[in-house]
């Protein structure tokens, strides 16, 4: 029978929303500086800001994520869009420090429910192309998270103080997207019909739990160290910088722009050769690759410099998806789980090493603190290679029953 091919306009709709959700989750640190001056916090006071944003989503998303394989939620995505919103449109205009949280709760709370029930929705719309869809889905939010400190500036250089309104536009337009294809995405009845036939016809091919739980932490270890690296460069790289002349800080903000800009680009690629070749074999290639681009990046300037910041975000990045596919194949009954578990463990690790990081600064300088991160990498390919293989996640696909249409196959 034929394969269940991609429904490309539904999942365009969800990478739409991907990217309204992340604009507002890296463009809420450029209002701090605002916040802190206007309602005299102290640094820590301000910081926690975004912490609260990052925890709230981190923290959530299981829950969310075992909430959406009961029932998908597709009727929620566009509400999650809004949501999500509130936090970068509405925190200047809130008249005390509780009121500015309670909204970054609410953005975190809409985040979380977008990245469970959207990774969900973009595994059913991806068909057969698993790897490709879900980082077309991915890619989504990494443009948005690049686009985002770019959007909120150039707003409150025109608009001033109320341009910050503007970020609501992306999630609105998103939110009308999303609405108009929802009945391309899963409903509750079909996906329980598809976990029971999962179950029904692979009770004798899926892997021991022992091996489950196995894969799942290699997993979690991968996703661990990916995010500390990603996390500790986009925070790093400006203080760094500023450390070796404070004539750099408009270079410092090129490369990260440049950083975050090649994720989107290599999570596309990613997909698209993950799909052709395996996701082990393209995600230890990949990965392998980011020690001597930092090390280079960090003994180089000019041009040069660029370019090796560049490709280390497109191999960097571009892992970010293959984790939560690899984690929806050893959970095929419980893909929501996967995912939130996968994406909350990536937000929270990346805010607990940056911590981490910073102590290493404190104590040791900045150059040493960037030489760790650009060793990092080491662990990250041990780790790499750990990861289930092929053949294991092959063990687990099944047919899809005849009738399922591509319309509404949830394969």
């Amino acid at each position: 029978m034929p394969r269940p091919e991609t429904n490309k306009l539904p999942l365009v709709a969800l990478a739409f929303g991907h990217l309204a959700v992340d604009i507002q989750t890296s463009g809420l640190a450029i209002l701090i500086p605002l916040l802190h001056a206007r309602l005299h916090l102290d640094y820590a006071s301000a910081a926690a800001i975004v912490s609260v944003q990052y925890l709230t989503s981190s923290v959530i998303q299981p829950l969310f994520g075992l909430l959406s394989d009961r029932r998908p939620m597709r009727s929620v995505l566009p509400i999650a869009c809004i949501l999500a919103g509130l936090g970068t449109g509405a925190v200047l205009f809130m008249p005390s420090y509780r009121l500015v949280v309670a909204v970054v709760v609410l953005t975190g709370l809409g985040s979380a429910l977008y990245h469970a029930a959207g990774s969900l929705q973009a595994n059913h719309v991806s068909g057969e192309n698993k790897a490709t869809g879900i980082s077309f889905f991915f890619a989504g939010g990494n443009l948005g998270y690049a686009m985002g400190p770019l959007i909120v500036v150039a707003l409150l250089s025109l608009f001033g103080d109320r341009g910050p309104l503007g970020t609501l536009l992306p999630g609105i337009l998103a939110a009308g997207a999303l609405a108009a294809f929802l009945p391309y995405y899963a409903t509750t009845g079909q996906w329980q019909a598809r976990r029971a036939h999962l179950r029904a016809t692979q009770a004798r091919v899926v892997d021991s739990r022992s091996r489950v739980i196995l894969g799942l932490g290699v997993i979690v270890l991968v996703i661990g160290l990916r995010s500390i690296i990603q996390t500790g460069l986009i925070t790093f790289i400006p203080l760094y910088f500023a450390y070796l002349s404070p004539d750099k800080k408009a270079y410092a903000a090129l490369l990260i722009a440049v950083f975050v800009f090649t994720g989107a680009i290599g999570t596309l690629f990613g997909g698209a050769l993950a799909d052709r070749f395996g996701r082990k074999p393209v995600m230890v290639v990949s990965l392998a690759t980011v020690l001597p681009l930092l090390l280079v990046f960090l003994n180089t300037s000019g041009p040069l410099q660029v370019l090796s910041i560049a490709l280390a975000g497109a191999s960097l990045i571009a892992a970010s998806s293959l984790t939560v596919i690899m984690a929806q194949e050893l959970l095929p009954h419980n893909i929501g789980l996967a995912s939130g578990l996968t994406l909350g463990l990536g937000f929270g690790a990346g805010g607990i090493g940056a911590a981490a990081l910073g102590g290493i600064g404190d104590r040791y300088g900045l150059p040493t603190t960037m030489l760790v991160i650009a060793l990092l990498p080491a662990l990250l390919v041990l780790s790499s290679l750990l990861l289930p293989g092929k053949p294991r996640l092959e063990a687990q696909k099944v047919r899809t029953p005849a009738g399922a249409g591509a319309a509404t196959s949830l394969q």
